[in-house]
């Protein structure tokens, strides 16, 4: 058994910081695409773009990234392959802005009972900048603050087990990547 019972898994640097600034830059040039960050049921307190991943290049390598940091986590658990259905990268992404003082504050999981949600099994992120206050991502069970550095990548269950939110940074602005795995 693997001694990470959090069953959160990090790759740290994993998304080059020079992909994370790219990004970010991205963003700001696409203000057209920019709308408000929206959750099931509520309004999020952030500014986002979906995108779409379409190859392992796009958006700065972003999928070589992911499939990278997917392998280390089947090497990590390998009975997900084993026991669960098959399963891949959702091609939506989140890319998402949130200013000084904002934070998504409700504790949520990926797999919440909406039927768009069904076939999520793990939810991921990328942090896209260093952020030295807050501006972290808060699991309620573990236990854990998972601190925001640019390029880190981190994959954990997307059920009620993962309850998890944001942690306000009250001075700067964090950027992240955010999506999931979906049974195929």
């Amino acid at each position: 058994m693997n001694k990470n019972t959090s069953f959160i898994t990090r790759c740290a640097k994993a998304y080059p910081k020079k992909s994370c600034t790219k990004i970010i830059k991205w963003f700001d040039d696409n203000k057209h695409l920019v709308e408000k960050g929206m959750s099931t049921d509520f309004d999020l307190n952030s500014s986002e773009i979906c995108i779409q991943l379409k190859s392992e290049n796009d958006f700065f390598n972003l999928g070589k990234t992911l499939k990278k940091c997917i392998l280390k986590f089947k090497k990590n658990f390998p009975e997900v392959d084993k026991y669960l259905g098959k399963w891949g990268i959702h091609h939506e992404i989140q890319l998402m802005k949130y200013e000084p003082g904002q934070f998504y504050s409700r504790y949520h999981c990926e797999h919440d009972g909406d039927p768009r949600h069904v076939k999520r099994v793990f939810a991921w992120m990328i942090f896209l900048n260093d952020i030295k206050i807050g501006g972290g991502t808060q699991f309620l069970y573990q236990k854990q603050i998972i601190k925001p550095k640019a390029g880190d990548f981190y994959i954990w269950p997307a059920s009620w087990t993962h309850l998890h939110r944001g942690v306000v940074a009250p001075k700067e602005t964090k950027f992240i990547l955010t999506g999931w795995v979906n049974y195929i």
